[in-house]
């Protein structure tokens, strides 16, 4: 008893609480990040990018890791895809189905791991000398085990709705599979958020959709609805830049619409500087493109804007699935018109 009452004066010391919620958290992100990048490839996903305290590292094409920069950022997280390459054979349902899966096995797999390090710890919390090893074990198993819980929830949740036909999660991934499953842009009938009427959207969700829904839009000539979905976007986005991949595709959108459709340079060169440590780097024909149309109606860099616009021609036979290959075609088509035209209309 008496051990009892000196662990639990120690546990209630609020320093330790707090390093040891601080380091329980930062090694929650490196179980999940280390199960991902096990077991990524077993699933047909690979790891596109690695942060690890802030710090961002890219995988190119070639194999070889390139760093994209620093931002804050605690412990490690990683980012992975589908390998279109190597499930070119599988349809866009096989695809979805594999990524829920790997979704599901890690999640089970960290939670696992999570109550394995938690009872380690509380093994070690009765069998050392030190009141104060034991204090620091307890602690640290405690808030491992509630921040890898909290993360396994944030799975399920995300993963029920995506499954969910009934959230926006849920339809844009409807949208994904048949992109994927080569329908083209033409033959897709989809609404504004605001026609969906779909209740507790998250922010994440709105985001992910914006990005299908822009080329969508784009790929049709509707650009009679661009600045709703526009304005509602931006709404979400924080003030800060962000690292994650979904802000990334967004900005990147955003860019582009600044810089081609509704030319405002100082809101183009906003989201340009939220995202410059990645799109500086990115050769991928749909960058090359939007740094394009950034260079030329931007800052009236001709001759810059042509050498972006070769580059993504360069590189558009191996870019993403052939719907957005025929997509980004008539993205570039534009910018090349628009590089003829310039001085045209800046005379």
């Amino acid at each position: 008893m008496q051990y009892l009452r000196y662990l639990g004066e120690l546990s209630f010391n609020p320093v330790i609480i707090l390093l040891m919620a601080i380091v329980g958290l930062v090694l929650s992100t490196f179980v999940q990040g280390l199960i991902q990048l096990a077991f990524a490839k077993a699933f047909g996903m690979k790891v596109t990018d690695i942060i690890i305290f802030g710090l961002k590292y890219t995988k190119l094409k070639s194999g070889k890791w390139e760093k994209r920069g620093r931002k804050a950022g605690v412990g490690l997280q990683v980012l992975t895809s589908f390998d279109l390459e190597k499930d070119s054979g599988l349809d866009s349902k096989k695809l979805l189905a594999k990524e829920k899966a790997f979704m599901i096995f890690y999640a089970t797999a960290m939670l696992l791991v999570g109550i394995g390090a938690f009872t380690g710890l509380l093994i070690a919390t009765f069998n050392v000398d030190s009141y104060f090893l034991a204090s620091v074990f307890f602690l640290l198993g405690s808030w491992l085990l509630i921040f890898i819980i909290g993360k396994f929830c944030l799975a399920i949740s995300v993963l029920s709705k995506v499954n969910s036909k009934k959230s926006l999660g849920g339809y844009t991934q409807e949208g994904l599979s048949m992109l994927r499953a080569g329908v083209p842009f033409d033959q897709m009938d989809l609404k504004p958020i605001s026609e969906l009427n779909y209740k507790k959207v998250w922010d994440t969700e709105k985001m992910m959709y914006f990005i299908l829904y822009f080329e969508y839009l784009d790929a049709n000539d509707y650009f009679d609805r661009m600045p709703e979905a526009v304005a509602d976007v931006e709404r979400t986005l924080k003030p800060q830049a962000s690292a994650t991949k979904v802000e990334l595709g967004v900005c990147m959108d955003l860019i582009y619409y600044y810089s081609y459709h509704n030319i405002v340079p100082s809101k183009a060169k906003e989201y340009y500087h939220r995202i410059i440590d990645d799109i500086t780097k990115d050769t991928e024909p749909n960058s090359m493109f939007v740094k394009g149309f950034y260079e030329l109606n931007c800052f009236g860099n001709v001759e810059t804007a042509k050498i972006c616009a070769i580059k993504a021609l360069e590189k558009i036979d191996e870019f993403s699935v052939p719907v957005e290959r025929e997509y980004c075609r008539k993205c570039i088509a534009r910018l090349n018109h628009a590089i003829d035209n310039f001085p045209k209309i800046n005379r």
